[in-house]
């Protein structure tokens, strides 16, 4: 229960900063700072759920709804607000849709490699990190308007798609043979 609170909770605070960045300069600097709260909070309910024994399907379904909630909005918003290019949210949001999808209708088998580019705690830290760090820089970039904050945030957008789409490979290309 308290998992999912925190879960929620990650939600609103993205809907708060998308609402308020670019309202006021010392305002965004502290906006920047919830972004990482955002993301730190989505390693915290993992914890949180498995301290307290509160693990359940519905928590990983509202979990991977949140997770899917909260990058889209980002990449939604810096894209509207002009410092993303279009491709970049369409790639992001077309690959969660096809994976997740594939997922469960069709299943993967999951071996080493796998579960290492896809679940494994490193690959979900590696892309949390890459795209915390991208919507920070994003915001930076709109904040403090310098070119060279803006080129490295596109370099971190970037990676982020790329590595998105690499942890989807799995879901296209291994599947499990089903029975009828």
């Amino acid at each position: 229960m308290l998992a999912n609170i925190i879960t929620f909770s990650r939600q609103l605070l993205t809907f708060v900063v998308v609402a308020l960045l670019g309202r006021h300069h010392t305002l965004d600097i502290t906006l920047i700072g919830i972004i990482v709260v955002i993301f730190t909070l989505d390693v915290i309910d993992g914890v949180v759920a498995r301290k307290r024994n509160e693990t359940s399907e519905t928590g990983a379904i509202l979990d991977t709804l949140a997770d899917r909630i909260i990058e889209n909005t980002f990449w939604i918003y810096f894209t509207a607000t002009g410092h993303l290019p279009v491709w970049m949210p369409i790639t992001v949001m077309t690959r969660g849709v096809l994976t997740d999808t594939l997922q469960k209708s069709f299943g993967y088998s999951e071996n080493g490699w796998t579960h290492a580019l896809t679940r494994s705690r490193i690959s979900r830290g590696l892309y949390g990190t890459l795209k915390m760090l991208t919507f920070m820089s994003l915001a930076s970039a709109m904040v403090f308007k310098a070119s060279a904050v803006e080129q490295a945030s596109i370099l971190l957008a970037t990676s982020t798609v790329v590595v998105c789409l690499l942890r989807g490979l799995p879901c296209f290309f291994i599947r499990k043979h089903h029975v009828p």
